[in-house]
C-alpha cells in the first residue's frame, strides 16, 4: 500500500510541474527522483543505452560459382538443428559481385553466417565474427554438409510503456506491444512487416514508423501489400493521428508510415450509439471477462518504394523508429525506442528543452528475439532490489533488473523467463 501512495503522490506532483505551459516549471531533477522510487531497480546505469543490438556493415565477394543470392544468418544452417534461423540481410548477386550489407544483430551473438546460395540450391557457408569488416567464400571454415535448416525472416518486439514523462505503474512494457521484420524485394522496394501483438492498457494509443535517415522526398510510395488494416472501424473521428494518409512527413522531413490511430480497434471493434469506445485490455492475460481479451495477433505489410536504387540494402534495424503515440496534459506526446527518445516527429511537446526530460530511463524496449515472452498483466520487466531479483525475467546472471543496473551483463536477460509471461 505504501508504494502506491508513493506512486500516487508522485505521480500527481509530475503531472502538476506539466500543466502549465511555462517550461520551467518542470523540474527535472524532482522527476528523476520520482522515477528513481517507482522503477524497479535501486540503482540503473547511468550511461544505459537500453540497446540490445549493434549495426554493421560487411563488404562481401560473392566468388561462388553460379550464386544467386547471398544471405546473412544468424545461425549456420547445417549445424542449427531444431533450432530456428533467422535471415538478417540478403541480396541478390552475380559471381564474383562485390557489396556491401547492413546488419542488425544481438550484441550478444558473437558470430554470424554468411551464405551463398546457387540456382541449384546449393549453400556455401562462412563464419564471421559480427562486426568483421570484409568477408568472400574462399576459405570455409564451417560446416557446410548435413540436413539444412529452414532460414526465416529476422523478426523485432518492440514493448511500450503509455506514461512517459511520468513513471509506469507496472513498467511492465506491455501497454503495446508490437514485432516488426523486414524483406528486400527488390532493389527499389523494402516490405515491412508489422505486428500488433497485445494491448495491455484500457486508453487510447497510435502508432507510426519513421525510417531515421529517410527522407520523405526520397520515397515514391508506401502502400499496404497484404490488403489488411490495423483501422477495422471506419466510423470513428481521428484524434491522435489525424492524417488518413499512409505516407507521413515528419517534422524533421523524415518519412513516417501511419499505422493506427486506436490500436484497440485492430482486434475488437465495440462502439456504441454515442460513439464511446471499450477498449479491451488484449493479449497480457489468459483470464478473458468484460475488460480482458485473447485475440489473434494482426499483421499489416508496407511496401516502401524508393526513388533510388540500393537503399533496402542499406536498411537496418537501427533505422526503424516505431513509436506511439497517447493524449496527455492535453497534448499528444510520443515513445520512442531509447536512441530516438528526442526524436518530436509528429508532435512537439517538450516546449524547446528535451534535455529537461533526459532521465536516463526509457519507456520503450527492442528485443530482438523472434520468441519473446512478454509480461503477464501487472508484472514488472524485471527488479532489482535490496539485492532481490524480481518479475518476468528474474533469472540470476541473465535478469533484467541487472542489465538495468549494468548495461554490460546479463545482455541475454530475454532468453530467460519465468513463468509469468504471456
Amino acid at each position: 500500500m505504501k508504494k502506491v501512495l508513493w506512486f500516487v503522490a508522485i505521480s500527481m506532483a509530475i503531472g502538476a510541474t506539466l500543466t502549465s505551459c511555462k517550461k520551467n516549471l518542470f523540474d527535472p531533477d524532482f522527476a528523476k527522483e520520482a522515477l528513481k522510487l517507482t522503477f524497479h531497480n535501486d540503482v540503473v546505469d547511468p550511461d544505459h543505452t537500453w540497446s540490445l543490438m549493434n549495426d554493421y556493415t560487411v563488404n562481401v565477394t560473392a566468388n561462388v560459382e553460379d550464386v544467386e543470392r547471398v544471405e546473412i544468418l544468424s545461425l549456420n544452417p547445417y549445424t542449427a538443428g531444431e533450432k530456428s534461423v533467422e535471415v538478417m540481410a540478403q541480396r541478390d548477386v552475380t559471381e564474383c559481385e562485390r557489396f556491401s550489407l547492413d546488419y542488425s544483430v544481438p550484441s550478444v551473438n558473437d558470430s554470424v553466417y554468411v551464405t551463398a546460395i546457387t540456382s541449384d540450391g546449393r549453400y556455401r557457408v562462412v563464419a564471421m565474427e559480427s562486426g568483421t569488416s570484409s568477408i568472400d567464400f574462399s576459405t570455409i571454415n564451417t560446416k557446410n554438409t548435413g540436413k539444412l535448416s529452414p532460414a526465416m525472416s529476422q523478426e523485432v518486439y518492440y514493448c511500450f510503456c503509455n506514461s512517459f514523462p511520468q513513471p509506469s505503474a507496472t513498467w511492465s512494457f506491455t501497454d503495446c506491444v508490437m514485432r516488426l521484420s523486414k524483406e528486400v524485394i527488390d532493389e527499389q522496394t523494402l516490405r515491412i512487416y508489422v505486428t500488433l501483438v497485445a494491448m495491455g492498457c484500457s486508453s487510447q494509443v497510435a502508432a507510426a514508423l519513421r525510417l531515421d535517415g529517410i527522407n520523405y522526398d526520397d520515397v515514391e510510395s508506401v502502400n499496404i501489400s497484404n490488403g489488411k488494416t490495423f483501422n477495422s472501424y471506419d466510423g470513428l473521428r481521428r484524434t491522435i493521428i489525424r492524417d488518413e494518409n499512409t505516407m507521413l512527413k515528419g517534422q524533421d522531413g523524415s518519412l513516417v508510415i501511419n499505422l493506427f490511430d486506436d490500436g484497440h480497434l485492430a482486434f475488437t471493434v465495440n462502439v456504441d450509439d454515442a460513439g464511446i469506445v471499450t477498449r479491451y485490455i488484449t493479449n497480457v492475460t489468459h483470464n478473458t471477462d468484460e475488460t480482458h481479451k485473447e485475440c489473434s495477433p494482426v499483421t499489416v505489410s508496407y511496401d516502401v518504394k524508393f526513388k533510388k536504387r540500393n537503399v533496402p540494402y542499406q536498411i537496418s534495424f537501427m533505422d526503424l523508429d516505431p513509436f506511439i503515440l497517447y493524449n496527455y496534459n492535453n497534448n499528444v506526446w510520443e515513445v520512442h525506442k531509447y536512441v530516438y527518445k528526442f526524436k518530436e516527429t509528429l508532435y512537439s511537446y517538450y516546449s524547446g528543452s528535451p534535455s529537461s526530460y533526459d532521465t536516463g530511463f526509457t519507456w520503450a524496449l527492442e528485443v530482438p528475439y523472434k520468441w519473446f515472452r512478454y509480461p503477464l498483466l501487472n508484472i514488472s520487466m524485471g527488479s532489482y532490489k535490496n539485492g532481490v531479483i524480481y518479475g518476468a525475467y528474474q533469472r540470476p546472471y541473465h535478469s533484467f533488473g541487472e542489465w538495468g543496473e549494468d548495461m554490460n551483463v546479463a545482455r541475454d536477460w530475454y532468453l530467460y523467463p519465468s513463468p509469468n509471461v504471456y
